[in-house]
């Protein structure tokens, strides 16, 4: 990949957020994840989140954690969260995002999704780092971290990848 892009190193991390279980089936996460972004954007979660985030990463994420149902490996949790200590609303949901050695690829809203078909098709095969994850083609996913969406102030973003060395 010709963009620029850096090997991150991370201690586990919590997060709390707005969580929302879907599913690969008949590609109904691609549906349901913008539905929840708009609900968030339009209500007042977002500034409800924000004055919650007190630890790095200091943004939003939207974190795809898989692996949920030991009975469908295509259902998963997507969460709209942001890193913290403190306890939220009890509409919120909290996560540990795992210690992990992360791919991270500065994009665009508008280029997010083919940034991370680019990283995962392309640059991971070539490079000296093979992902944590598996089945992103059949949509039944074998996990050992989440991917995240990072949404900094100013417009900037990122989508994070976990690997490890070949």
């Amino acid at each position: 990949m010709e963009q620029p892009f850096r090997i991150e190193k991370r201690e586990c991390f919590r997060v709390i957020g707005y969580k929302i279980t879907t599913t690969n089936k008949k590609k109904q996460g691609t549906k349901d994840i913008p539905a929840m972004w708009i609900k968030f954007k339009e209500g007042q979660q977002q500034e409800k989140l924000m004055s919650l985030m007190n630890k790095e990463p200091y943004g939003i994420l939207g974190i795809n954690a898989y692996n949920t149902n030991e009975t469908d490996a295509r259902e998963f949790d997507y969460y709209i969260a942001v890193s913290t200590d403190l306890a939220g609303e009890d509409t919120m949901s909290s996560y540990i995002v795992p210690q992990a050695t992360w791919a991270v690829f500065p994009c665009t809203i508008e280029t997010m999704g083919k940034t991370e078909a680019m990283a995962i098709m392309k640059w991971l095969p070539k490079s000296k780092y093979k992902p944590l994850n598996k089945g992103y083609l059949t949509g039944k996913m074998k996990s050992g971290a989440p991917d995240i969406e990072y949404y900094g102030k100013d417009g900037e973003m990122e989508v994070w990848i976990a690997v490890k060395e070949k």
